[in-house]
């Protein structure tokens, strides 16, 4: 598969995907205004250069979009749209809140108490998670399959890309289930966060799948 990208790395790892397979990219939306402290920030809007970033990515894609979902935010959806509008295509985008917003929610009232707790540190949280777990949240594999259910449910479909826009906590719950990311406060400081339109590529089907993400490809088999 050929995908032009600003993450190098996410080109390279298009390059692994079979000929005429059908391929998954969950990604975290492109680049936002500015959220003030404390709050969620549900509706903030892309800026014109995350506008300009999504429709290059939309332009450069070189499979055909076979499914496209989102998280219910506003700069969720409007990183979708303007994908589309990069590719000059209409397509529906299917909003998915419980999949590629809250996967990691078991009770909102407690994991929203938790999230101010830590000052909305969601690097100290994903550690918290993935070492010893946290009132109010799944765990990081009951979150981690929730998306991958969800991921490998829609779509499909041969010689398609199927496109998932989330968030940076998302990503990261992925990146803890899938390689291991925050076991350690250390390897929690030397590994970036997920950046803006920065995404992991699938394929194979749910119970065999190959997942690339940054410098690494994974084989795994009922995770």
């Amino acid at each position: 598969m050929k995908l032009k990208s600003i993450y190098q790395h996410m080109e390279n790892g298009a390059t692994q995907v079979p000929e005429n397979a059908n391929c998954k990219i969950i990604f975290r939306h492109s680049i936002r205004g500015d959220i003030k402290d404390g709050t969620i920030g549900r509706e903030i809007q892309l800026t014109n250069e995350g506008i300009e970033l999504a429709r290059h990515f939309g332009r450069e894609l070189r499979y055909d979009i076979g499914f496209i979902a989102s998280s219910s935010c506003g700069r969720n959806v409007q990183t979708c749209r303007e994908l589309l509008f990069g590719r000059n295509e209409i397509k529906d985008i299917c909003e998915a809140p419980d999949e590629l917003e809250c996967p990691q929610m078991k009770d909102q009232k407690v994991s929203d108490k938790i999230f101010a707790e830590f000052n909305y540190q969601s690097d100290i949280i994903i550690h918290k998670l993935k070492t010893e777990g946290l009132p109010g949240f799944n765990t990081i594999e009951e979150a981690s399959k929730i998306m991958l259910d969800f991921i490998f449910a829609n779509g499909n479909e041969a010689n398609t890309v199927d496109l998932f826009c989330t968030h940076d906590f998302q990503l990261a719950i992925l990146y803890a289930y899938l390689f291991d990311f925050s076991a350690t406060k250390e390897e929690l400081e030397y590994n970036k966060w997920p950046m803006m339109l920065e995404g992991m590529l699938f394929w194979g089907t749910r119970n065999h799948f190959w997942c690339a993400w940054r410098s690494q490809i994974k084989e795994f088999t009922n995770a």
